[in-house]
């Protein structure tokens, strides 16, 4: 038999390894990072930005920077670059003003490092404000659960581990008894929630690895107590509940935090995707359906796509 028939054969044996290797590569590309796996989502959100600058939620031509923020955070994973969201950084570098808590002033900065423009001096001077906002033992005075995940977000964003920390290490100390987070911790007139919970599990998990081993079984032990909570509290096992009705917003950071944990959501996020609306590509809330609904299609977009806030963290456009 010839060389030349053996090279063919194992030419020929080749093709179908390579043809297969080519087609999973690019099956697993589908949901990596900087894709977009549902387009008429992410399509819906960004076509909400007012003149392309800011998210009016609740009142027109009013911007809620809180949603406008987050909402240019979560689209810069699916490939909304900053030259895509070009109006609405030049919007954020000019109204910061807007951001008059330590809270806006973290989700500005997580949002700028997002997007590559963190060394914008208007960044540089919230970052510098949300730094001096921590006080003793990682405190934050006066401040929600929320906001201590968007500021040790921030922190990491900006290399500051050691004060990222500090912060984790006291959210940590914050949930209640079985492991879930209020909104305020200790609230008699609220229950712990999925968002919130979900949230100051992938801030502090996300600040893992900043400090010494009893640190680390500090936040480990948070981390893990959130996660039981989360999978303790599911409906029917597809999502979670508020107030007696289906919590969307809820069920998405959830979905993201348990990925953040590799834990099977498959049935979660297959459940949150029925929930695209067929008619505008948005999420639909129970107050809007069968219409998407902007804070809940603007709160989806990383669960939709397999991704957390940390790998948006991880993917920073320094």
């Amino acid at each position: 038999m010839s060389t030349t028939t053996n090279g063919m054969r194992r030419f020929a044996f080749v093709i179908p390894i390579f043809t297969a290797l080519t087609l999973l590569l690019a099956s697993c590309s589908g949901n990596s990072y900087g894709s977009d796996p549902i387009p008429k989502t992410s399509n819906f959100v960004f076509a909400k930005f007012n003149g392309g600058e800011f998210l009016d939620a609740f009142t027109p031509d009013k911007p809620e920077a809180g949603i406008t923020l987050e909402a240019m955070a979560q689209l810069s994973a699916l490939g909304y670059d900053k030259n895509k969201q070009a109006i609405a950084v030049a919007w954020a570098k000019s109204h910061t003003e807007l951001f008059d808590s330590v809270g806006l002033k973290a989700t500005y900065v997580f949002t700028a490092h997002a997007l590559g423009f963190a060394d914008e001096a208007t960044v540089r001077t919230a970052a510098a404000d949300v730094a001096a906002g921590v006080g003793d033992s990682g405190s934050l005075p006066g401040s929600n659960n929320f906001v201590y995940s968007w500021v040790i977000f921030a922190l990491l964003a900006e290399d500051k581990k050691e004060l990222a920390n500090e912060v984790a290490l006291h959210l940590s100390g914050l949930s209640e008894t079985d492991g879930g987070y209020k909104y305020v911790t200790g609230d008699p007139q609220s229950s712990a929630a999925a968002d919130v919970t979900a949230f100051a599990l992938m801030a502090i998990k996300a600040s893992l690895g900043t400090s010494d081993s009893t640190a680390e079984a500090t936040k480990e032990f948070a981390v893990s107590k959130a996660k039981t909570w989360l999978t303790s509290n599911q409906t029917e096992g597809t999502h979670w509940s508020a107030y007696g009705d289906v919590d969307v917003s809820g069920s998405a950071y959830a979905i993201m935090a348990l990925t953040a944990m590799d834990v099977d959501v498959v049935s979660s996020r297959e459940w949150l995707k029925s929930r695209v609306s067929p008619t505008d590509g948005g999420v639909s809330a129970p107050w809007t359906e069968p219409a998407g609904d902007l804070f809940s299609s603007a709160q989806s977009l990383l669960a939709l796509s397999k991704l957390s806030f940390i790998d948006v963290l991880k993917n920073k456009a320094n």
